[in-house]
């Protein structure tokens, strides 16, 4: 019986593992996607979810929408074209909180869960954000400028010691290299 049950846990621990795999942010991968995917791989991937293809009607994908529960995008991919060629993938920005970095950040998270788990090499103003570059993942995070207490068009220097705690994640945005 103790067997039984040994060998039911670990099969629910395998199949957790696999399961949190196709969801992991690393670096210059995001699951089973990475830079040589294919538009065509991304189809069969999200074949199961709502998909959109901007602009429609071209004849090259500048963009490719994967929606959640809800109509929002889940997932935003951006092919590298070059020459009016698809070469790969350049970057997904990753809206969902249900895809996390092997420390556990996801768009649910907050500046102090970044701060606690990486370290922020640098910070950039933009528009609408601010920016935070994580090496060690490839990756940009995104925190709104509102839970800054900073007005959306300014753009002078950032630093690590303005941004409260609870400051949330709009997205993340992983690079393939």
């Amino acid at each position: 019986m103790n067997k039984l049950i040994g060998l039911f846990l670990l099969s629910m621990i395998l199949i957790q593992c696999g399961q949190d795999k196709d969801t992991l942010i690393a670096k210059n991968q995001l699951g089973k996607i990475d830079k040589s995917t294919s538009i065509e791989e991304l189809d069969k991937i999200f074949k199961n979810d709502s998909v959109e293809k901007f602009p429609l009607n071209a004849d090259i994908t500048r963009e490719y929408r994967v929606f959640g529960v809800g109509g929002k995008p889940s997932l935003i991919f951006m092919p590298r074209v070059h020459n009016d060629s698809i070469k790969g993938l350049e970057l997904v920005k990753i809206y969902s909180s249900q895809y996390k970095t092997e420390k556990g950040i996801s768009t649910s998270s907050t500046f102090k869960d970044v701060v606690d788990n990486y370290s922020i090499d640098k910070i950039e103003p933009s528009f609408s954000a601010a920016i935070l570059f994580i090496n060690e993942l490839n990756a940009t995070i995104s925190l709104n400028k509102q839970d800054l207490n900073l007005d959306e068009f300014d753009m002078r220097k950032i630093d690590q010691g303005q941004i409260p705690d609870e400051a949330s994640i709009m997205y993340i945005s992983l690079w393939f290299e």
